[in-house]
């Protein structure tokens, strides 16, 4: 099996405990009266020239266990830091060693708007999002290629519970990715991870020993961003290692960068990674709105 089939069966058995645990008429019940962020996710990510999407996660297939410290103090890092706009919420349980409790628990520890990422293939998992906090969810769409009908209905769903969707591309991507995402789709984003390559074992641990992550293509970034329609906000996932690379993706025209592992990963300090990202944030406002300056200029005197 490849990695994602062994994701996608570990997850499949733990939404089927947790359904078992807690009936989809409860969850609704829950998702009533779930709090949510007082901005959307949507609209936080639109409001600046470039935002971060921070996330929080324990561990992944690549580069093994994130530093202890650093999660405990990511979520406070984030809250404080102004170019992080929203926060993602790992929940996969056996590869990424997340939980639905620790986006509950988010919830009551930031005012953010929250991302739900994790391998959603049922509607059950949204409304347990909504019931937790969340205001967004991921979609990967590569899972609904041959189901576009199921993801239109889960869309449906997330919207009808005023969230926001992240359809993502990028883990085996074919065709025309506008033939299955529905055309009210806001965000897009670009996964340069490949779940398709080596086998769990050996990524893991070859990952570790020279301190890489083998499941990423440098490349993806630039080479499918194309893919996303004129007019999205698009968002840049994964493979985003130092500030240098955000400059490179603006360029490239994503207006945001979902990133982890480098706040995350031993041997750095998630406050001062953080810190660093946040000042080159800044400097690409900067420099845009001089940059809008002067074309308004140039504008006024060629009118």
């Amino acid at each position: 099996m490849s990695l994602i089939e062994d994701i996608l069966s570990a997850s499949a058995k733990r939404l089927a405990e947790r359904q078992r645990e807690v009936p989809l008429s409860e969850m609704k019940r829950r998702a009533g009266d779930a709090p949510r962020a007082s901005i959307g996710f949507h609209e936080i990510l639109e409001a600046s020239p470039f935002s971060i999407i921070a996330e929080v996660k324990a561990k992944s297939p690549s580069s093994g266990a994130m530093d202890q410290a650093n999660i405990r103090a990511a979520l406070d890092t984030y809250d404080a830091t102004t170019s992080v706009s929203a926060v993602s919420i790992l929940t996969d349980e056996d590869y990424f060693g997340g939980s639905i409790e620790h986006l509950r628990a988010a919830r009551q520890r930031t005012k953010k708007p929250l991302l739900r990422k994790d391998f959603v293939v049922d509607e059950y998992q949204v409304w347990e999002a909504r019931a937790c906090g969340a205001d967004a969810v991921l979609l990967m769409t590569d899972l609904y290629r041959d189901e576009p009908a199921r993801l239109a209905r889960v869309f449906d769903l997330v919207r009808s519970l005023g969230m926001e969707a992240l359809f993502e591309l990028g883990m085996k991507t074919v065709g025309n990715p506008s033939d299955i995402v529905p055309k009210e789709a806001r965000i897009w984003g670009i996964n340069s991870r490949r779940f398709h390559t080596t086998k769990l074992q050996v990524r893991s641990t070859i990952g570790r020993l020279f301190g890489t992550e083998l499941s990423i293509d440098s490349d993806a970034h630039r080479a499918l961003r194309p893919l996303i329609p004129e007019g999205k906000l698009a968002v840049a996932e994964s493979g985003i290692h130092d500030r240098a690379d955000l400059g490179r993706l603006r360029g490239m025209g994503y207006r945001a960068a979902l990133i982890g592992t480098a706040f995350l990963k031993t041997g750095a300090s998630v406050s001062s990674v953080v810190r660093s990202f946040d000042e080159e944030v800044r400097r690409m406002t900067v420099a845009a709105e001089h940059h809008e300056v002067f074309a308004g200029v140039a504008r006024a005197r060629t009118a």
